[in-house]
């Protein structure tokens, strides 16, 4: 019996040490042509605190060591990033290979709780309503909202030339740019009935938990998100079911409303259509606002703060004038003003504008590979499995010392002033900001323009200057959150002062 049993031992044991020897073999074999992974010390924890700390120099050093491609451990999760524009552009080329749809269904439910069937199951969706919203947020078609944009900046600004009592008017950057332009683009997007202010501290809110959504933290953890989020979604229930509602809104929205309530099979419920517009609110403020407010913000921190965007557009101003006799500016005749925004030669206000959203923003371009043994165009050495995620980190590329130079990681304002594009030898030097491939941002041209003409606005109408008592001319990139690496245009770490007059 004990020869029997220690035969079946010695049996089992060898069948077992051969079992983990195959195992190990294969698992050697299917990793060798794997991205490497960045050394840590803790596991499951991984590079999470490295990460965390400081993003860029995490990202520079793992590149410097590993090359283009590797992949991350941190706090439990294995991350493969891609960071030179090279293999950007090689994924974004091969749509077939590498998919942007997962990403974008999976972020619907789990940042915007949109149901699962409306997401996954709801034709309509899919079929017509990506398809049109692409094709309204096209450059040849936004005019409508932009110019809608501008008229309810001129309103803004007139209640911000109000709040100038005396000489100047001391507040924060937050009040005086990012909250006016976060009514203004609420405006152009809903119609001026939504009550855009009512829903500002919700919205900061929601979105500072974003990144939580998106990483899929358990429920217990963004209660506050969630309740913001709902918050939210009410408004907009109660909203498109208010009279009169779509007479100003984007066409945008209102073809949304009507396919889900009309066309869809079956309809869409109110708190289905209200979380969808939800998505769109958030995409609009959530990055355009942060972007208008770091371009005013970068610009306060240089040496001649804004003296060179004023000298720029007072020169404009002055020789639009010149050519029409008699236009008025002031935004009374809207038609004129916007004619003038629209032709006015500002390449330095576009340089910055683009600049800024150079060094501000932080975003994730994600794939899903859907095929085994698909490969990078010009990185054969790496072989990527069916159901691999990839992370395309657009910074890297932004900071990238062989593209944009010595000096990737300051702000130089007028880096972009050859026609808003930096060229080399014929070539076009990639530009990442709003992303790329089929996951490029949809509302680009919304905010590139209605970010430069909303920039001249503002510097027809005030002097800003940093408030001595509170700021120092140092680099305002210091100011940058570091923490929502990933998610779009950072935000400011603390408050800005400034002092606001009228401009005479």
């Amino acid at each position: 019996m004990l020869d029997s049993n220690s035969s079946l031992t010695v049996a089992t044991t060898t069948a077992a040490a051969g079992a983990v020897l195959v195992y190990y073999y294969t698992k050697k074999k299917s990793n060798a042509r794997r991205p490497p992974v960045v050394s840590y010390t803790i596991p499951w924890i991984g590079s999470a605190v490295t990460l965390g700390k400081d993003p860029d120099a995490f990202f520079q050093n793992a590149r410097e060591k590993y090359g283009d491609i590797f992949t991350v451990q941190a706090a439990g999760m294995r991350s493969t990033y891609v960071t030179s524009a090279a293999a950007i552009s090689a994924i974004y080329r091969n749509s077939k290979s590498f998919v942007f749809t997962p990403t974008r269904l999976d972020f619907s439910v789990k940042m915007f709780d949109m149901s699962r069937s409306i997401v996954y199951d709801n034709e309509w969706m899919r079929e017509t309503m990506f398809p049109m919203h692409h094709r309204v947020l096209a450059s040849s078609n936004v005019t409508p909202m932009v110019d809608a944009l501008i008229k309810h900046s001129v309103d803004i600004l007139e209640g911000l030339n109000a709040k100038i009592a005396g000489k100047q008017w001391n507040t924060t950057l937050e009040e005086f740019a990012h909250k006016p332009i976060f009514r203004a683009i609420s405006a152009a997007l809903l119609g001026p009935l939504f009550p855009a202010e009512k829903s500002y501290e919700p919205f900061l809110i929601f979105d500072d938990y974003i990144p939580f959504f998106a990483a899929g933290a358990p429920t217990l953890f963004v209660q506050k998100g969630i309740r913001a989020r709902n918050q939210l979604i009410a408004m907009f229930e109660e909203y498109l079911n208010t009279p009169g509602w779509e007479d100003e809104a984007a066409e945008l929205v209102t073809m949304i409303v009507d396919g889900a309530r009309n066309e869809s099979q079956p309809p869409w419920t109110d708190r289905e259509l209200a979380a969808s517009i939800n998505s769109d609110y958030w995409a609009a403020n959530g990055n355009m606002t942060w972007g208008f407010f770091w371009t005013i913000n970068l610009m306060l921190h240089e040496p001649q703060s804004l003296a060179p965007l004023y000298e720029e557009l007072d020169a404009a101003r002055d020789s639009w004038l010149r050519a029409h006799p008699g236009a008025d500016l002031s935004g009374a005749n809207l038609a004129e003003l916007i004619d003038f925004l629209n032709n006015a030669s500002l390449p330095l206000i576009t340089s910055t504008v683009s600049e800024t959203l150079r060094v501000s923003s932080s975003s994730f371009s994600i794939r899903t590979v859907v095929e085994d043994g698909a490969a990078i165009n010009g990185y054969p050495q790496f072989e990527f499995s069916k159901g691999d995620v990839l992370v395309c980190q657009a910074r890297s590329v932004h900071l990238d010392q062989e593209i944009y130079g010595s000096d990737a990681a300051t702000f130089k304002p007028d880096r972009f002033v050859n026609a808003g594009v930096v060229t080399e030898g014929g070539s076009r030097k990639p530009f990442l900001a709003f992303g790329g491939g089929v996951s490029q941002c949809e509302g680009r041209h919304f905010a590139a323009k209605g970010s430069k003409f909303v920039m001249a606005l503002y510097l027809l109408n005030f002097d800003i200057k940093l408030d001595p008592a509170y700021e120092t001319p140092s680099s305002g990139s210091t100011l940058f959150d570091m923490s929502r690496i990933g998610t779009g245009i950072m935000h400011p770490t603390k408050p800005t002062h400034i002092l606001v007059s009228k401009r005479k």
